[in-house]
């Protein structure tokens, strides 16, 4: 029961948690009563996959990745189990038409506290955190780099019930799980550098003077504003034990409400900027499976890699492993 991120993604890792579900019988604590530490690691390439009709003028599309870790110590105590976790999240995306990036570092701790039965399992976990987020972007007007930096609390919890069907050496977990996550992102300012200095041929004579050959700008201030998502998933693990290689097959169904999204957008040469406001996606499917295998008495690993789908505006695959020492 050792815990660990998400199975569903690896750039879930660091924002929520839920007890590692990918081939039960290894996920377990092997030593009664014992103390068990384990580390995951994981990464994601996301890439925008929306449609425009000016891919030029109209486009938000962006590629990135995001990659993650999360180390914890946790004790049982009988049927119950308790645990800390830290974690961090990477995230670095690059936008097309105007050269942007996005990178924001995640850094969290928490508390997890889990119970099992003989074939229910219900786990809680909660944690807060703090991030840092850096942009730039291209202005379109001066070929100038607009860069933006601010700061951000977390807050995190989660929770998630399972039940374990086992005959003979196969097993089947249906799962439900609730996850929410808060982000208070701190006040800021886009800076806007000034064009160079330069000499306006015909000076008076034409439209400009050489008093106005350089040109200033005007920074953006940027409000602070806080930002929540709730997710609500239903997932389903299938594995089977062939000793020290538990394969697994793992799928999940999910729904998420986010705080309504915020955007500048000017109408493009088609006539109308629906194309580029922010994406306010409902529901996704997790599609993955993996390997987990033990190594000596003590020592339990894995390895899984997947896809998120059905998505109306973006695609993401994830690989990412995990190992964990029970004494």
């Amino acid at each position: 029961m050792a815990y660990a991120a998400s199975n569903s993604s690896a750039s879930a890792t660091g924002l929520s948690f839920t007890t590692q579900a990918d081939g039960v019988s290894m996920s377990a604590n092997s030593i009664v009563g014992g103390v068990s530490f384990w580390a995951d690691y994981g990464n994601s390439d996301i890439e925008n996959t929306q449609a425009y009709t000016n891919v030029r003028l109209d486009s938000m599309k962006f590629t990135g990745d995001a990659s993650s870790y999360s180390l914890g110590v946790d004790k049982a105590f009988g049927k119950a189990l308790v645990g800390l976790v830290v974690s961090n999240l990477d995230t670095s995306l690059t936008t097309t038409f105007n050269k942007g990036t996005y990178k924001q570092n995640i850094d969290t701790y928490g508390l997890y506290i889990a119970y099992k039965t003989r074939v229910l399992q219900i786990d809680l976990g909660m944690g807060q955190g703090e991030s840092t987020i850096d942009t730039t972007r291209t202005d379109l007007g001066n070929d100038k780099t607009i860069t933006g930096k601010t700061t951000a609390d977390i807050e995190y919890s989660n929770a998630r019930i399972s039940a374990n069907f086992t005959r003979g050496r196969f097993s089947i977990v249906p799962s439900a799980s609730y996850r929410v996550l808060s982000m208070d992102i701190k006040a800021f300012t886009d800076t806007r550098p000034s064009d160079d200095s330069g000499t306006v041929v015909g000076g008076a004579a034409t439209i400009f003077s050489t008093s106005n050959a350089t040109l200033t700008t005007t920074d953006d201030a940027i409000s602070g504003r806080t930002v929540e998502s709730e997710t609500m998933s239903l997932g389903l693990n299938i594995s089977t034990n062939l000793g020290n290689m538990i394969p697994f097959l793992s799928l999940s169904y999910d729904s998420e409400n986010i705080t309504s999204p915020t955007y500048k957008a000017e109408v493009g040469t088609d006539g109308n900027n629906s194309e580029t406001k922010a994406s306010d996606y409902s529901q996704s499917m997790s599609i993955g499976g993996g390997m987990n295998f033990l190594i000596g008495s003590n020592v339990t690993g894995g390895v899984r890699a997947g896809m998120i789908t059905g998505r109306d505006d973006w695609t993401e695959n994830y690989f990412a492993g995990n190992i964990k020492v029970g004494f």
